[in-house]
């Protein structure tokens, strides 16, 4: 009768079944709930579903107090805890924990992790995170992977050792689990990383000492411009109103062309009134030359009064020639570089306000604002490269000209200094807009990483 009772189990577990007692006789309702059991472990999804499912439900076929599910580690040879029964999360950190993994790998000192392994938690007192914990007698039942090898295991804690039916539901539900997480995670429970030996790491030293000191050139980004070699700037000779754009933008121009007008009313009015006052002054240096032999009085004033003729003929003067300079003309041939006709007509400008610029097209270089915190030592043709937002894709290369020694203000409140670079080769429009790679002098690249950590840091203590 106990061999019948025994043929089922040997039949559903073949492998392990070398591992059932003589003569055990497990009845019905235990088999059913251990095949029920196997079934339901299969059924899983993911490796963290299968290690919860295992911690956790474990009890319907085998009683236990806790239970711990532990892998193989990623580094090293020891084993980490990835689950614990009646326990949501493992805190990587809890004494307990580390006491548990400490024991597995004295276990595997001194027997090895190959085979199930009972032992006596009193041996581990001397461990603080065992002293208050209520179960005495801990179970070891590896999950051997296709080659044999421990990969992971189940580790049991009760008050009691397991009998030799329970160690034979252990060993099917260690089994189970096991080919469940080797397919779930295709045939690698664990990624380890590679171990590195001795000479390994030399070699790896020795390769990351000659990547630091690998010479780099030094090299910054910083916004920059197309723009014109020379131009010609066209500003406002006197404060006024500009009456007319004479052309349109981008538009070649001629040297003498009008390129803008300025209302020249209030200029008219000056003129006639400077032509009055010297009109007037002449008139009365006139009449005292005429009288000065009779009258002494009229003598002593003809030196003031010839003064006065000079002053009004200098204002006369001045003012004809602002008046023959309310239509500016080009004084070279060029293109004629502003933005909108709209942006300037009807404007009121100040003396010296830049208003366009006359320049030759094919005369361009490229106008880097190199950001203070950028700074490096350049020289005059050091290599620079642009990217320009309309081609990202290609880089124009140049040679540097020159870089002040100041840095100024930019528009968006940055502080940068102004470097100019001539084009070695095709001119692009003038106006492009992108950015511009430069490169310094020749230094070890673990300096070019640590460059601006330094920097920073620096400034942060104030040294």
């Amino acid at each position: 009768m106990a061999a019948s009772q025994a043929d089922p189990i040997e039949a559903a577990a073949p492998k392990v079944s070398s591992l059932a007692p003589k003569g055990a006789a497990p009845d019905a309702a235990k088999l059913a709930a251990l095949l029920q059991f196997e079934a339901e472990i299969r059924r899983q999804e993911t490796v963290e579903e299968l290690q919860y499912l295992v911690a956790n439900e474990t009890r319907q076929v085998l009683p236990y107090g806790q239970m711990f599910v532990l892998r193989q580690a990623r580094i090293g040879q020891g084993f980490e805890v990835q689950c614990a029964s009646s326990l949501a999360t493992v805190d990587r950190n809890a004494p307990l924990i580390h006491a548990l993994e400490k024991a597995i790998e004295r276990l595997a000192q001194d027997h090895g992790l190959e085979q199930p392994n009972a032992f006596d938690a009193a041996r581990l007192r001397a461990d603080e995170a065992f002293d208050q914990y209520p179960y005495s007698q801990l179970h070891w039942q590896p999950l051997l992977g296709k080659d044999g090898e421990v990969f992971g295991g189940l580790l049991f804690a009760r008050d009691e050792p397991l009998r030799e039916g329970e160690k034979y539901r252990a060993a099917r539900i260690a089994e189970t689990a096991a080919h469940s997480w080797l397919a779930l995670s295709g045939g690698k429970p664990v990624r380890r990383l590679p171990v590195i030996d001795s000479k390994k790491k030399k070699w790896i030293a020795v390769a990351i000492a000659v990547i630091l000191l690998f010479p780099v050139r030094l090299t910054a980004l910083a916004p920059a411009e197309i723009v014109a070699e020379r131009p010609y700037i066209v500003a406002a000779p006197f404060s006024g109103r500009i009456a007319s754009i004479e052309v349109t933008p981008n538009a070649p121009v001629k040297a003498g062309q009008v390129l803008l007008r300025f209302d020249d009313v209030r200029l008219d009015n000056e003129l006639e009134l400077a032509e009055e006052r010297l009109a007037v002054a002449r008139s009365r240096l006139e009449r005292s030359t005429s009288s000065a032999f009779s009258d002494e009085d009229e003598t002593s004033d003809i030196a003031i009064m010839r003064a006065e003729v000079e002053v009004a003929q200098a204002e006369y003067d001045y003012a004809k020639e602002l008046a023959g300079q309310s239509a500016i003309t080009a004084q070279r041939d060029g293109m004629a570089l502003f933005s909108d006709r709209r942006d300037w007509e009807g404007r009121a400008v100040n003396v010296g306000d830049p208003i366009m610029q006359v320049v030759n097209p094919d005369e361009v270089m490229i106008r880097i604002d190199l950001p203070a915190a950028e700074q490096m030592s350049l020289e005059k043709g050091a290599k620079i490269k642009m990217w320009l937002d309309s081609q990202p894709l290609w880089a124009i290369d140049g040679l540097l000209e020159t870089a002040s020694y100041q840095a100024r203000q930019t528009p968006d409140g940055t502080l940068a200094f102004a470097l100019t670079a001539r084009l070695d080769g095709d001119n692009p429009r003038i106006g492009s807009r992108g950015t511009a790679q430069v490169y310094g002098r020749w230094v070890p690249f673990v300096y070019s990483l640590l460059r601006r950590p330094i920097a920073a840091l620096r400034q942060f203590v104030g040294l």
